[in-house]
Formats: structure tokens, C-alpha cells, sequence
């Protein structure tokens, strides 16, 4: 059986790496076993990607086992090289769309588990690393289930003017006709910055988001707007993104330890009135991101609807389109992701090894990466932001860094019910 690649799944071209340092002692038999495991039970794992004259398709079924790379653990840094090499090395089509390295040594060891993220978002990694550790010292069965196809999520939609949405579907690909497949490079590659808070800062601000009655990501979504507006002024990103998971109940279709890509996501504008009082408008932001997280749900089928009546488009396609679009913006920072992840709690009390620590890092091939994945991992929040050099430079990371952080800490020790109006310093590096 073979499925072809949605619109979506043509153009996102990607790696995701999640690093986890485990205590105690594993076998690589253990790995192996526990590999194939998850691979039994998720479709996605199993499928080859085909490549056909109109496009590309997943063949079901048809995948090896996962590789599995084994490499001597001599320092503690070892994982960061092979990070690099995970990050920056495509997945070639006749290979499954996950893969590991193993850094072993007597005390402790490296796992690193590689996927397309074509095939899963940052929850569905998560996902995977859960059933990964889980299967490494129990039996417990993991439920296989069948492909998820883009009808699933459709369902039933039918869209109200049928014929509208035809003739712009018909535009736009006549559009993409025209533009040429051309083999191109991409633009530099991304570099990254990682840091995190120390538990009692995270357990102060998140009390406080409590006590004010917000979400964390409201206010993270707040501080980072107001981090932004201190470094860049005007010239900071028109919106900032935050992507939506669209399992938790919200489609019958979709289990909440699916692998799933495509969820959409809702938007804030950035530069949110910034002599407002900060809980304030996080309290705005709050309201604003239920209004448009349902709405987005709701639109999803008819998303998914439209963008199944577009032809594929080519890699080169999109790089040449995305150069087009980068050169004609007028801001650099047109715009900005942020990805909340959660609280992520791994490992087993039963377990003979214990998860001492984690990263999670990304990398596109075709596009610009810029936004920051946020989560919390032994009770300390932690971030990772990825960029471009012709979006930000290091020092301009550096500084709106030390921004965020200043807010966030500012924001966590103030008492509850104060809510002061200036968040933000003259620093500005352009």
C-alpha cells in the first residue's frame, strides 16, 4: 500500500534530535529490541519514502530496522559532534525515517534518536523517546495502529463554495508551474543557543502565572514579545507563531501517542502595548490564544482540504521561492516561532538506568529556522533557540537572551498583585 506525501509533507524537509544521558547499565542488545519495538508500532516507521514522476510517496511496510550507530563515549561533550552530524545529515528515502546513535560507557551513556520531521512534530518526538526508554527494560505492549491519512482528519468536510476554492486552487498551481526547480543551497547553516532556569526561578514564575491566572506559555509568548521590542524597536518579527497539537481529544481520528505533523498554529501579534502592565497582557494573550487555538481546530480539515487540491512542490521550488520571499521583506524578522513542549517527565522508578538529562535540538534543510522550543526537564524551564545569521546574528541572541531573562526573572520574584509597567531595558543592537 502506498500514500502520497501531502502538500505539507513536501515542503517540510527537516531534522529533529532529542539527546538523553542515561545512569546505569544498558546493552546494545537492549537498544536494538527496544528500536524495533517502537518501530512495530508506529506506521510511520515502517514506511519508505518512493519517489514517482508526479511526486512522493510513502510505501507502507516496506522499511528495515532502524539504524543503529555505535560510537565509543570518551568525553562528555561527545554527544554534541554527533548531534551536529544527526542534525545535518538528510534522510535518504530508502532508509526508515528514524535512526539512533548510541555513545555507551561504564557509568553513564548517550542515546540519540534522529526523525524527519515530516513524519512527527516535537510532541510526537517525545512520543518516540518515551516508548524508546519504556521498552528498554519492560515488555509492555505498545498498541500498533493503522496510517493515519489526510481523509482522517478531513472526515467529512465538504468546503461551502466548492467551485471558489477549485479556481484558486487551479491559480496557484498554474503558479507553481512557472517557477523552476532550480538546485539550489540553502542559506547558511542554522546555529544554536541553549540555556536554562534554575528550579527555584521556575517554580516562582510559574506560581506566579498561577496566581495571576494565566498560562506559561502566555506569559513566555508576553516576555518574549517584550525581549524583542527591547533589542530590535520596530524592526522586531510582525508575528510571533506557536504551533497547536491537535491530538488530546481534539480529533477522533488522532491518539494522544500518535506520531502526527501539521497541526497548524495560532498567532500574536508582535509588539503588544508595551507600557501595558505585564499581567495585564498576558492576561490578553491568554484570551486571545483560546479564541484562536479553537478556531484553528476548527479549520484544520479545511487546511488539510485545500492544500491536498495543490501539486507537490519541488525542494528547489521552495528554496527559490522562500529566497524571493526573504529578499522582498522589508524585516529580516518577519517572523518568529515559539514552541512550549511542557513539563516533560521521563524515566521509571522501576528502570535500571536513570535519565540524568535531555536535549532537543532542530534543523531545516530548505528554510530559515528561527523561534525557540521551551520546556521543563527536573523542574528547571529550559530553552533552546535556533536561527540564521541573515535573521539574527549571536550577539543579537546573546542580547535578547539576557533580555528574556531579566523579564522572566523580574516577573518570578515580584510579589503577586504587582504589576509593573516598564519590562524593558534601552538595549537595542541594530
Amino acid at each position: 500500500m502506498k500514500r502520497k506525501l501531502s502538500t505539507i509533507e513536501h515542503i517540510l524537509d527537516g531534522n529533529l534530535v532529542c539527546a538523553v544521558r542515561l545512569e546505569g547499565s544498558l546493552g546494545v542488545g537492549q537498544v536494538r529490541s527496544a528500536l524495533a519495538r517502537v518501530q512495530r508500532k508506529h506506521p510511520a516507521l515502517r514506511a519508505l519514502i518512493r519517489e514517482e514522476r508526479d511526486g512522493l510517496y510513502y510505501e507502507a511496510d516496506t522499511a528495515g530496522e532502524i539504524p543503529l550507530r555505535i560510537v565509543p563515549r570518551v568525553s562528555e561533550s561527545d554527544y554534541r559532534c554527533e548531534c551536529h552530524v544527526e542534525l545535518t545529515t538528510p534522510f535518504e528515502y530508502d532508509e526508515p525515517q528514524l535512526r539512533a546513535v548510541w555513545l555507551p560507557s561504564e557509568v553513564e551513556s548517550d542515546l540519540l534518536l534522529t526523525t524527519s520531521h515530516r513524519i512527527c512534530d516535537g510532541m510526537s518526538m517525545l512520543t518516540i523517546l518515551r516508548e524508546v526508554l519504556l521498552s528498554l527494560h519492560t515488555d509492555k505492549q505498545l498498541i500498533s495502529y493503522e496510517p493515519i491519512t489526510v481523509g482522517d482528519i478531513i472526515g467529512d468536510y465538504q468546503p461551502p463554495q466548492p467551485w471558489k476554492r477549485k479556481i484558486v486552487a487551479g491559480l496557484l498551481n498554474g503558479l507553481l508551474r512557472l517557477v523552476p526547480n532550480l538546485d539550489l543551497a540553502p542559506e547558511k547553516l542554522e546555529y544554536y543557543s541553549e540555556w536554562k532556569v534554575d528550579h527555584e526561578t521556575s517554580d516562582a514564575f510559574k506560581r506566579r502565572c498561577k496566581a495571576e491566572g494565566v498560562s506559561v506559555h502566555a506569559a513566555l509568548l508576553l516576555a518574549l514579545d517584550r525581549a524583542l521590542f527591547a533589542v530590535f524597536g520596530e524592526k522586531l518579527p510582525t508575528w510571533i507563531d506557536s504551533q497547536i497539537d491537535p491530538r488530546r481529544g481534539r480529533f477522533a481520528a488522532l491518539k494522544d501517542d500518535m506520531l502526527f505533523l501539521g497541526g497548524g498554529s495560532f498567532k500574536i501579534r508582535a509588539g503588544q502595548a508595551p507600557e501595558a502592565g505585564f499581567w495585564a497582557g498576558a492576561r490578553a494573550i491568554n484570551q486571545e490564544m483560546r479564541k484562536q487555538i479553537e478556531q484553528e481546530i476548527d479549520n484544520i480539515p479545511s487546511r488539510f482540504h485545500f492544500f491536498e487540491m495543490l501539486r507537490p512542490v519541488m525542494d528547489g521550488q521552495v528554496r527559490l521561492v522562500m529566497r524571493i520571499l526573504n529578499a522582498s521583506s522589508r524585516n529580516r524578522l518577519s517572523h518568529f516561532a515559539l514552541s512550549n513542549l511542557g513539563n516533560i517527565a521521563l524515566g521509571d522508578g522501576d528502570a535500571p538506568f536513570r535519565v540524568q538529562d535531555m536535549h532537543i535540538y532542530a534543523h531545516s534543510f530548505k528554510t530559515r529556522a528561527l523561534g525557540w522550543f521551551t520546556y521543563t526537564f527536573n523542574k528547571e524551564m529550559r530553552f533552546y533557540c535556533v536561527s540564521n545569521e541573515k535573521c539574527m546574528s549571536p550577539g543579537e541572541v546573546d542580547t535578547l537572551k539576557r533580555e528574556f531573562m531579566l523579564l522572566l526573572q523580574r516577573q518570578a520574584l515580584q510579589p503577586s498583585g504587582h504589576d509593573n509597567r516598564v519590562c524593558t531595558s534601552s538595549i537595542n543592537s541594530n
